[in-house]
Formats: structure tokens, sequence, C-alpha cells
């Protein structure tokens, strides 16, 4: 009689082979793109290669295709808003998360007990009501009448101390919740220049893009992006570019309105999302911003000089109906590819 073979037992862990060509050709891409052998950008590439998630790869290629390269900014702004959160931001969350849960079980205590005291009195009511025909002498109902105010004073100073313990509770609720929600905040922000970064840019637009779907309100977006922003670093040092892209923040946040969001989108390109502005008012905005940060004066770190008439083109769209947030940021692409390709330092729409 043959032996009987052991059954195959299935993997349901991943496939070797496939994982060791990803990670093959993503430090073939390391190389062949100089960028540096740490792990967030294997990490970046090996998502990458693998896949996954179609926003990692739109992030890539869009970097690439405008700067011939991943940056190093490019590299962490993937890494964090699409691969990972920031550790602190985590812990953070979570020590709130469990100190507001500590205190809803507190809440949950009082009021447990503020119950249990109501029912103790309404016993206490009860048998009083019991005994009251019963108390023939004076002394009897006196003595029932002394009992009712003692259980009386001990439920309002019972009830008093309840009700602020409840009151702090809810202080302190208040107060997590504000901490829970600039923490969230942190997280939706480009650190370098303190506007919104692309995960919170991807959030409001796809609720724009919802909203004006709904109700048939105007919604315009515009992608912005720096001229010879490399040229900026190549000659006056990255700091410097840093604080090109600060500057160009700053004009365009004093310039826009409340509703409005400006974005930072990928390395020296930014995201303008403008709801309830027709296609005319939002070119306007977009020249008014231009020139603005044209003349704009960017001081140069360990000089007296500063860096002048550095300049931005524009692409602009408009939401028309069964647009998906998608075919904006590709028809603003198409445009602000057209103003870079008209010579620069221009407004591209539909029309203009």
């Amino acid at each position: 009689m043959a032996e009987a073979k052991p059954a195959a037992v299935p993997s349901n862990g991943p496939d070797l082979k496939q994982v060791f060509r990803n990670a093959q050709r993503a430090f073939d891409l390391i190389q062949k793109h100089r960028t540096p052998p740490d792990p967030k950008t294997y990490a970046v590439w090996y998502a990458y290669v693998e896949a996954a998630d179609t926003r990692v790869i739109e992030r890539v290629d869009h970097a690439i295709a405008a700067n011939g390269t991943l940056t190093p900014y490019d590299i962490s702004a993937i890494f964090q808003e699409l691969l990972t959160e920031e550790p602190a931001a985590v812990s953070a969350r979570h020590t709130i998360g469990m100190a507001i849960e500590k205190e809803i079980d507190e809440v949950m205590k009082i009021i447990q007990q503020g119950v249990q005291n109501s029912d103790d009195f309404g016993a206490s009511l009860d048998k009083a009501n019991e005994e009251l025909p019963g108390a023939a002498s004076g002394d009897q109902l006196a003595t029932l009448v002394s009992t009712l105010m003692e259980d009386n004073k001990r439920m309002a100073e019972t009830t008093r101390e309840l009700n602020q313990g409840l009151m702090e509770s809810q202080k302190q609720i208040a107060t997590l919740n504000q901490e829970l929600e600039e923490v969230q905040t942190q997280c939706m922000r480009d650190p370098l220049t303190a506007i919104a970064n692309r995960r919170a840019f991807d959030e409001r637009l796809e609720r724009e893009v919802c909203a004006a779907a709904e109700t048939g309100e105007k919604l315009c977006l515009a992608l912005a992006d720096i001229d010879h922003f490399k040229n900026v670093n190549d000659t006056y040092g990255h700091q410097v570019g840093d604080a090109v892209l600060q500057q160009f923040a700053a004009v365009v946040t004093q310039n826009i309105k409340g509703q409005d969001m400006v974005a930072r989108y990928g390395g020296e390109e930014f995201a303008i999302i403008l709801p309830e502005t027709d296609l005319f008012s939002a070119y306007n905005l977009l020249v008014k911003i231009k020139y603005n940060f044209k003349s704009a004066e960017t001081p140069i770190e360990g000089t007296l000089k500063t860096l002048k008439d550095v300049t931005a083109s524009f692409g602009l769209v408009r939401f028309e109906p069964g647009m998906t947030p998608r075919d904006m940021i590709e028809q603003a692409d198409n445009f602000l590819y057209e103003a870079k390709h008209a010579g620069r330092d221009r407004v591209k729409a539909k029309g203009f």
C-alpha cells in the first residue's frame, strides 16, 4: 500500500516570489530616480510597484512628470498622507480617546447614582405614605415628618454633588474634544506652509463635488505651480525655496474667502478650491493672486538681498454636471500645462 501524501495546506500569506519581485523593482526605481535609499523611500516605491493604492501611483507619476524625480518632500508627503500616520498623532488620538472614554464612564456612574438616589427617595415617600394613616399621635407624626425632611435634605445634597460632578465631566469632555480636533487639524496641515495638505484637499474636493452635483451650486478648482522652482532651489538653496513656498501660501490665503481652501498639492504645486464661485470671478481672483505673488519679495537668508519676480502659473476649471473630482483635477492640470507652455506667469481656463 502506497504511503499517503500529506494534504496540501493552502497559504493565506503573500506570494513570496511576487514580494521579492516587487522589492527588486522598488530598489531599481530608487536607483533610477536617485532617491535616498531610506525606509520611507522604499515604502513609497514598493507601494507604487505593488499598485494596491491608485492614489500612490497618481501622486508618484504626477511628481515625476513635474520634477523628473521624487523630491524628499514628495516622498515624505506621500508616505505620511497615504501610507502611514505620524506616531505622535496616533498616540495623541489614542490618549485623548481613552480620556474621553473614561469621562463618559464617569458620567454614566453619575447618572446611575442619580437614578439610585431617586429610587431610594421614592421608596422613602412610599413608606411614609403607608405609615401616615397609622400615625395616631402627634409624636408619631412629628417623627414621620422629621424622617421625610432628613431624606429630602440628603437627596438635595446628593443631587447638588451629582450635578457638580456632571458639569465637571462635561467640561472635561469638551476640552478633550477640542484637543482631539486640534490633533486632527494638525494631521490635515502641511507643516511647512501651515495650509491644508493633500489628504485634506482630497477629502474637501470630494465633498464639494458631491455638493455641487446635488445642489447645482457653482464650483471652481485651480492648480498652481511655482515657475522655475528647481532653479530657485539650485541657485539659492532649499531654505529660500521653502520661503518662496511659504510666501505663495500666504498670498493665496490673504486673497481667498473663508469658505475657499488652498492646499499644498505636492512639491511646488498648490490647489485652490473655490465653492460658490463662477469661472469669471475665479479667473479674476487668480490673476490678482498671480500679480500679488510676483510683486512679493522673499528674503535671501544670509544676505541683505531679496528674491523678486518669482512667478506662478495657474490652470482653472469649472465644475460641470457629471464631473468627478479626478475629472476636475485632470482638466485643471491640463490647463496648467497650457499655461506653462504658453510662457508661464499666466492663468489658463476654458475661454481664457
